[in-house]
């Protein structure tokens, strides 16, 4: 009570007020400055704490001397200048001291330690000011109310700086502010009620209150510019702080080439709409020819390719749309809408991407596929991209400019091809793979001449896994190379036991073909086994020896000058080309099996049947009809004069004793003859 009575009687209120302002501020400030010079380090940390020193000493100063000024004694009133001077450094430093103390030493030690000291700062500034306010009268001092003032400005101190530590945001932070500023105004006002002043008995008048109120504003205005100085440095660096903030996050999740948002936005925009539970579509755009292009005219035109081509996209999905860049020439929409929108939208892109582009003076024409996925078909924004990329790589694989959605069911396919590839590629350590033969007879001697060698692949939980599925796998995955080796190795071996007289044929991948390795597989097959070169026939298909162009016709060449054969299978369903049969180097031709099957009922496959058996004897290169199954099949064979024959009625594929060919001694096979 006698501290509210002293301040109520012995005090000019508005002074008061104005002093109490000047605590908030102050305080406000100087928490402030203090908590930026926690999130510092080094010397960025020492340049904030002497902001919040500057700014604490300069409110604890202010706060003093303005209620002082409004202090009535009764008496007149003087100031000494020096000690003043010694009061506004001792609040200065002590409370600078005391929040280093507080800011390096963040454990329950360093708060007690540095908020006692920023206590103790406060109370020494005040006595020593107490010191420096000279009244002509009797002074004497209350020793419980300073000791008390000093505890509460301790006390309240290390609260201050406790709750700082544990409240950086939030409504309870203000409740910092609020302990610092009751640390200053009760030690001002608890240390005011110990001062006592007995006035002498003509002393003369008090002290003039318009002389004090110019003073208190002078300082009021003073320390105002001190604390603004070291609020627009927080301000300054806050804003520095965001703008640095807001460039991170834009590089965070944006691409910085074309300025779309990256895989990362991309994740967090597809995790949103799940939560949304919104139904939208995800396209996944793969640009084509783009390493040609790098390759060809440089990757700045490349990149600047990248940033035109996203400018269209953005242009056709508009403000609703999402465009995102998440792979060198892959980008991804995120749209809302029908499915029936989201294939309109797709092919707006194959149209404005296949327009040529003008770039730096060359014209770019390039073209995109598109997979897209409902979100409905997925639970994670990882399955969906995964589903989207199923789709897109089947749009790639059925050409260019094409559209695909994702189905149910495709992950699956995917995930078994998978594993068959990884099976595929231990298969041939595990010793999975059988040959089998079958022969080839000379319609003209009825006798068996060769066999085919064909492989089969004894899966150990599929059963026998058909060609037709894991060669074309092998040769997308690089294994046939390996395969097609162990395959020209174990039928040379194989026909090491059989009769002098007969050859083996071993089909070539187009990719084993392709591969400096064929030669040696090929030789070294031949040196291990034995076998004659004349024995080996190479077979390759008319689409493969095409495709590879000028480079065939002298590995084929060397072929032959060993002394192997070589035949061009499936004559017929590839660029069939007189020229080929005139400039390639071939021992054999083999007629494919669809002209055979439907000779007797098409006249146009009986005209090409009868066309290259005539060709082939009158260019002196062998023909061999493939499928013959039934006995007509043939005797038209032998009526065009074709030279030998392969097909189920000759023998299926097995063991080279239970392929032996049939001759018309054979019961079965003479009484099937006869009945034609």
């Amino acid at each position: 009570m006698r501290i509210v009575f002293h301040l109520i009687s012995d005090h000019n209120i508005p002074f008061v007020l104005l002093a109490a302002l000047m605590c908030v501020v102050g305080a406000a400030v100087t928490i402030s400055l203090f908590r930026r010079t926690l999130q510092n380090e080094g010397l960025r940390r020492q340049g904030w704490n002497f902001l919040t020193a500057v700014s604490a000493g300069s409110a604890i100063w202010a706060t003093h001397f303005i209620a002082m000024l409004g202090y009535r004694p009764s008496a007149p009133v003087s100031f000494d200048p020096v000690l003043t001077l010694v009061s506004i450094l001792i609040a200065v430093v002590g409370s600078g001291i005391g929040f280093a103390i507080c800011a390096k030493w963040k454990n329950r030690s360093g708060t007690i330690i540095g908020g006692g000291v920023i206590g103790l700062a406060i109370a020494a500034m005040h006595y020593v000011g107490m010191l420096a306010y000279r009244v002509e009268g009797l002074v004497s001092w209350n020793q419980a109310y300073v000791a008390g003032s000093i505890a509460l400005a301790v006390g309240l101190s290390i609260a201050s700086v406790a709750a700082s530590h544990r409240w950086a945001c939030g409504v309870k932070r203000h409740i910092t502010t609020a302990l610092l500023g009751a640390a200053i105004v009760l030690l001002h006002f608890t240390g005011m009620a110990a001062f006592q002043v007995s006035p002498i008995a003509g002393a003369g008048a008090g002290v003039d209150s318009g002389v004090f109120a110019a003073m208190a504003l002078s300082i009021l205005i003073g320390a105002m510019i001190i604390l603004g100085t070291g609020i627009s440095s927080y301000l300054i660096d806050d804003r520095t702080r965001a703008v640095s903030n807001e460039q991170l996050q834009r590089m965070a999740s944006h691409d910085p080439l074309t300025g779309l948002a990256n895989r990362r936005a991309l994740r967090e925009r597809i995790d949103a709409g799940f939560l949304s539970g919104e139904h939208f579509g995800y396209l996944l755009v793969d640009l084509a020819q783009f390493k040609a292009v790098n390759d060809t005219y440089g990757h700045a035109i490349g990149d600047i390719l990248l940033v035109e081509v996203a400018a269209r996209l953005k242009q056709i999905v508009g403000a609703d749309g999402f465009v995102a860049r998440i792979g060198a020439d892959e980008l991804a929409i995120i749209l809302s809408g029908t499915d029936e929108d989201a294939v309109s939208i797709a092919h707006e892109i194959l149209l404005a991407i296949s327009d040529p582009f003008e770039i730096l003076g060359h014209v770019i024409i390039t073209g995109c596929n598109i997979g897209i996925c409902r979100a409905e078909l997925a639970v994670t924004a990882e399955g969906l991209m995964q589903q989207a990329d199923i789709a897109l790589n089947e749009a790639k694989r059925t050409g260019r400019d094409r559209v695909f959605f994702y189905e149910e069911g495709m992950l699956e396919k995917v995930a078994a091809r998978h594993q068959l590839e990884t099976d595929l590629k231990s298969a041939l350590e595990n010793q999975e793979f059988r040959l089998v033969y079958q022969p080839i007879r000379a319609l003209a001697s009825g006798q068996t001449i060769g066999y085919e060698a064909l492989i089969r692949w004894h899966h150990p939980t599929r059963g026998l896994v058909p060609p037709a599925d894991f060669i074309p796998l092998a040769e997308e995955i690089g294994c046939i190379v390996a395969i097609g080796g162990w395959v020209l190795a174990e039928a040379c071996r194989e026909a090491a036991k059989w009769d002098n007289d007969k050859y083996v044929a071993i089909n070539v991948s187009p990719v084993q073909f392709r591969s400096p390795l064929l030669f040696s597989h090929v030789t070294q097959a031949l040196a291990t086994s034995g076998v004659p070169a004349h024995r080996l026939e190479i077979e390759l298909t008319e689409t493969a020896i095409v495709a590879q162009g000028a480079r065939v016709a002298q590995t084929l060449e060397a072929f032959r000058a060993l002394g192997i054969t070589v035949a061009m299978d499936d004559f017929g369903t590839g660029f069939s080309s007189l020229a080929h049969l005139r400039d390639l180097p071939l021992d054999r031709i083999k007629i494919d099996r669809s002209f055979v099957a439907t000779a007797a009922t098409d006249k146009n496959s009986m005209a090409v049947l009868r066309a290259v058996t005539q060709l082939g004897r009158d260019i002196g290169i062998a023909t061999l009809g493939e499928g013959v199954e039934t006995v007509e099949q043939l005797r038209l064979l032998e009526s065009l004069g074709c030279d030998a024959a392969q097909g189920y009625l000759i023998g299926k594929p097995g063991a080279v004793e239970a392929a032996s060919f049939k001759t018309s001694a054979d019961p079965k096979f003479a009484a099937a003859v006869a009945r034609t």
